[in-house]
């Protein structure tokens, strides 16, 4: 497979995946599926921001419901689950499209295209004029068409297995023990220690800890001692019943937030059409140096991952097995 059908399919299966996550979430569309999976909505949102660069509508209709459900998002965990400064460029001037003046103004003038030198376009496929471009966006380093609300968006259903974290954050707040509870709720182990909550509640250890003992001194969750390893547990039963479920109608969990910054990894370095160039041989030794990186996360993400790799040139054929294997995990 060339590396820009490579492109073409990750691009496509990872648009197709947000909608479908998105419109289950309030976005303006028809799901086309019903998952019973957990959302993790800032690993979603930041993992959409860069996705959406090959899509201006979801970018824009994303925006619009930030707009009106920004109080179901915890800005401090969206921040905490950056890793890079594109990251923090994408989530930065999202959140400060969403806290502009809600007044009306007038449109921004003409400017110098020297003042927007730096900045670069944010769609791939869409250019967006720098003397023209949003304002806020091209603060944070982004060439990006004027952007209005389109008044599309709905509150996301509470009620719907997808969406159990803003339910639980309505109840627990936005915070560590709404992100605790919803873990310990909705992964399938029978305890954890507080190392592996962390690792999806996004939260400073620190917090974490106070959150699990919070919770643990209201009687709402349990700690047990196994060795000498502090590990927790939740009634299950009990919290469904509180919930209006069944056990079995329980979210399942699912590990987002590594598997987003993975596809994130893998998204930026296909979409850079400078690889287009490279020979066999230098295709694969950089496509191995990315794998590198993505590799342990897609692992703790229950990705199953090909094990035997394949020399020098050929071994491009084992990075589109494992592009194939991460897009999989999607279900």
């Amino acid at each position: 497979m060339q590396i820009s059908d490579l492109r073409h399919e990750v691009r496509g299966r990872l648009l197709a995946f947000a909608w479908d996550q998105w419109t289950q979430m309030g976005v303006s569309g028809t799901p086309r599926r019903t998952d019973r999976w957990a959302a993790d909505p800032e690993a979603l949102l930041l993992f959409t921001l860069e996705v959406a660069r090959a899509d201006a509508r979801l970018f824009d209709e994303v925006l619009d419901w930030l707009a009106l459900n920004e109080r179901l998002v915890s800005v401090q965990r969206l921040r905490n689950l950056c890793r890079d400064d594109t990251d923090r460029a994408l989530a930065g001037a999202a959140l400060a499209w969403v806290a502009r003046p809600r007044s009306p103004r007038p449109s921004d003038p003409r400017l110098p295209a020297g003042e927007s030198s730096r900045a670069v376009q944010l769609f791939r496929d869409v250019k967006a004029d720098a003397r023209r471009a949003d304002k806020t966006f091209r603060t944070y380093g982004w060439l990006k068409p004027p952007t209005e609300r389109s008044g599309k968006s709905q509150l996301p259903d509470l009620f719907a297995p997808i969406n159990i974290a803003f339910r639980l954050r309505q109840i627990l707040g936005i915070g560590a023990r709404a992100e605790v509870a919803r873990f310990l709720l909705t992964v399938q182990a029978p305890s954890v220690t507080a190392q592996v909550v962390s690792a999806s509640a996004a939260y400073a250890k620190r917090n974490v800890h106070e959150a699990l003992t919070a919770l643990h001194s209201a009687g709402v969750i349990d700690a047990v001692t196994v060795g000498n390893e502090q590990r927790y547990r939740i009634d299950r039963k009990r919290w469904a019943a509180l919930l209006g479920l069944t056990e079995a109608g329980l979210s399942s969990e699912r590990d987002w937030p590594q598997l987003f910054h993975a596809l994130r990894v893998l998204v930026r370095w296909l979409e850079d059409e400078q690889h287009d160039k490279l020979s066999d041989y230098m295709l694969a030794s950089e496509a191995r140096t990315v794998a590198d990186e993505i590799v342990p996360e897609l692992r703790y993400a229950g990705v199953r991952i090909p094990l035997d790799a394949r020399p020098g040139a050929e071994y491009w054929q084992d990075f589109v097995e494992l592009a194939s294997a991460a897009l999989a995990a999607l279900g």
